[in-house]
């Protein structure tokens, strides 16, 4: 029998899948949260926006006949449970304040996942995915704003309010003041690279927020009956890799490329020989552009000046070491390393997680989005296979990029979807 409170009755793995179904939750939490993140960028309150929407969000299940916990979801409430426990590991009040706006991220993203699944009537499939897309939409389009105007940095009504001992902080002052884009001249470059990052801090984020949504917006295309509609979104698609390119992130292209790939293979496996070849000759023609325009030498060229690749191991390296000093919960969050300046539990969401919530925390993050997509591998209709190739993109950025609040949703928000028709609208 499920277990039942005051609140509604909660489904695990061994429960009854058969509970009454939730009462219906409104869509504009979900709606605010995905498609609102361009305004809550402009206005300079991202780092409040988890605790309003989780507020929110609570409200509204605490309140709600019947709650399920489907299937898959229960390890990322374990994974939270961990990050708790590392709290103990933290020293000082900046460091307290930082794991206190990621642990509050990450309940976001398990709350967000949690309304998803219990909210099947008022946000079905289809509009969940149309509130991704729009994001996607308002991103590339801040991305041509930022090849625009470059220069250009927002001052928005929180960062007025705070005193400058607090905005000088680098972050804080890309949060409340966040610029159009990352200009970069690296010593002996003959000219800047503008690096599109809004509506984030850094363009890196910007690479990944598309990396992850791209496969999103494909499986809109394919479902789209309006073919007016189906070749605008496939035109903008195209054109998104102007500043896709402009940001330089190579693993970007190494995400999308994985995604596209593995699309390909499930298709070819379940003999959609024709949409196979489509997305073949896609990619070739997309491979051929990037080479012929110099976009790939322009990427590349970057390195020739900054010696990223090498920093980066250099930092994975004393990253490793020093999460060897703390293997069960971690350092509690990122540290500065004066022998390289940079701090360690950063450049890379894998690295962040080791670091930060150490080997436990890590693994149980992991065997969440593992087992989320191995739960949800038999869903193999066209845009499902999109869906699916969403969380192997963010999958397999863990290792390069940072995954901030609007990222882990969109995964969470993915996944709750994928799960909630694997156990619930197949029924």
């Amino acid at each position: 029998m499920p277990f039942e409170s005051r609140h509604g009755t909660f489904v695990s793995d061994s429960l009854n899948l058969e509970a009454a179904p939730a009462s219906v939750l409104p869509r504009w939490p979900i709606f605010v949260l995905i498609v609102g993140f361009p305004l809550w960028w402009a206005l300079g309150v991202i780092p409040l926006v988890p605790l309003v929407m989780v507020t929110i969000m609570v409200f509204y299940l605490m309140n709600s006949t019947g709650v399920r916990m489907l299937p898959g979801m229960a390890p990322w409430f374990f994974f939270l449970i961990w990050v708790l426990a590392a709290a103990i590991n933290v020293h000082g009040a900046a460091d307290l304040a930082g794991f206190g706006m990621r642990a509050m991220e990450l309940l976001l993203v398990g709350v967000s996942m949690l309304y998803i699944a219990n909210a099947g009537i008022s946000l079905p499939k289809k509009r969940i995915v149309n509130y991704l897309v729009l994001v996607w939409i308002a991103i590339v389009g801040l991305g041509f704003l930022a090849l625009v105007m470059p220069e250009v940095r927002l001052k928005t009504p929180l960062g007025a309010f705070l005193p400058e001992s607090i905005t000088s902080n680098e972050l804080v002052r890309n949060l409340v003041f966040p610029p159009l884009a990352e200009v970069q001249q690296p010593w002996g470059a003959p000219e800047p690279f503008i690096r599109p990052a809004a509506p984030f801090p850094y363009a890196n984020s910007w690479g990944a927020a598309f990396a992850v949504l791209v496969p999103v917006v494909i499986s809109r295309m394919v479902t789209l009956r309006n073919r007016k509609l189906a070749v605008s979104l496939g035109v903008l698609l195209a054109l998104s890799f102007i500043p896709a390119v402009a940001t330089s992130n190579r693993g970007m292209f190494v995400g999308l490329a994985i995604a596209i790939g593995y699309a390909l293979m499930r298709h070819l496996g379940h003999g959609h020989w024709q949409l196979a070849a489509i997305i073949g000759a896609g990619a070739v023609v997309l491979g051929v552009m990037l080479v012929s325009s110099g976009a790939i030498s322009g990427i590349l060229g970057r390195q020739d000046y900054s010696d990223s690749t090498g920093g980066r191991l250099a930092l994975y390296e004393k990253t490793w070491e020093q999460s060897l000093q703390a293997p069960v919960l971690g350092h509690g969050s990122p540290r500065i390393d004066p022998t390289i300046g940079v701090s360690l539990g950063s450049q890379g969401y894998l690295w962040t997680l080791m670091f930060c919530y150490g080997f436990v925390g890590l693994s149980l993050f992991l065997y969440f989005i593992v087992n989320g997509i191995l739960r949800t591998w038999r869903l193999a209709n066209t845009a499902d296979i999109w869906l699916h190739a969403s969380l192997i993109a963010g999958l397999s950025l863990t290792p390069f990029y940072g995954l901030s609040a609007m990222q882990l949703t969109s995964l969470a928000v993915v996944l709750a979807m994928l799960l909630r028709q694997r156990y619930l609208d197949h029924k």
